[in-house]
């Protein structure tokens, strides 16, 4: 029981137990009871179970790599798995939706910003659990405040307060985990409070090959998609036409964006193979500049 309490930072205790709460609250209501179960069975539907079992493989794989190298300490994997679900899925996630050469860009961008490197440190030294059970529950009704504010200009003014608020809470809570991590710098491992650390930006360097391909997968799908209602019913020709498409394309997003936005409508179903060859040419052509 003591290396389950010890594996769990102060913080995520906290998050732990309000979270608990709060989810043992949305049982007792009927109405979200309901909703929450058929939030379930979409998550349990084929495809999501697919795509969630993709990305589990592909970070065990990842995790099975670093399993080999010498300074490897099983509690790594309390971090590898937190960062899997509430990171790398959502990145996947968002890969797939937004679905342009841009989004890899700005995830890697993004998680080198100083404020992302202040938050992994935050992370890292936490304070007291008595502390963390006060901070979780008003950070998160200022930030859902601050959300509701920020959709009405009326509330402009409460807003900017919210934000000044927050900004002032974020500092406090770097200079006190600077704190902590002075005086209990001794006592902790260097090596795995460095790797710890590390996780969340290099599993998130490491899942952009993943992201990129879903995105790939992702935009192919749509393009056949709607070709299927464009193109000849003969199976044999559509094989053929996409094939064809991919041939052109091969890995480029925005060919395949473009070729989805710009070319898809320009065919129809009793349209001749010479047709197709003037639409793949004229493609090509513009792709190609």
């Amino acid at each position: 029981m003591e290396e389950i309490v010890t594996i769990l930072s102060t913080r995520e205790w906290a998050i732990a137990i309000w979270g608990t709460g709060f989810f043992v609250w949305m049982l007792t209501q009927r109405e979200i009871r309901k909703s929450l179960w058929n939030v379930i069975k979409i998550l349990l539907g084929k495809n999501l179970r697919h795509f969630f079992l993709i990305i589990a493989l592909y970070v065990a794989g990842i995790t099975m790599i670093f399993y080999q190298l010498p300074f490897w300490n099983n509690i790594y994997l309390k971090d590898i798995i937190l960062w899997l679900i509430f990171s790398g899925i959502s990145y996947c996630v968002n890969s797939i939706i937004k679905g342009d050469a841009e989004h890899l860009k700005s995830t890697v961008k993004d998680n080198f910003r100083v404020i992302v490197i202040f938050e992994y440190f935050i992370g890292t030294f936490t304070f007291k659990f008595w502390i963390e059970m006060l901070i979780i529950p008003v950070i998160t009704i200022l930030i859902l405040m601050n959300v509701v504010a920020e959709s009405e200009e009326k509330y402009r003014r409460v807003h900017k307060l919210i934000d000044i608020v927050l900004a002032c809470i974020g500092w406090y809570m770097l200079w006190g985990a600077a704190n902590v991590g002075l005086k209990e710098y001794k006592e902790l491992n260097a090596i795995n409070t460095l790797v710890s650390f590390m996780i969340p930006i290099v599993y998130t360097i490491l899942i952009l090959p993943l992201e990129f391909g879903l995105e790939i997968y992702s935009d192919y799908e749509q393009v056949f998609v709607r070709m299927k209602f464009r193109d000849n019913q003969d199976k044999k020709i559509q094989r053929k036409h996409r094939w064809r498409v991919i041939r052109t394309c091969k890995l480029s997003l925005r060919k395949i964006l473009l070729f989805r936005k710009e070319y898809v409508n320009k065919m129809y179903g009793l349209m001749s193979e010479e047709t197709f060859d003037n639409i793949m040419k004229e493609f090509k052509e513009e792709s190609d500049k």
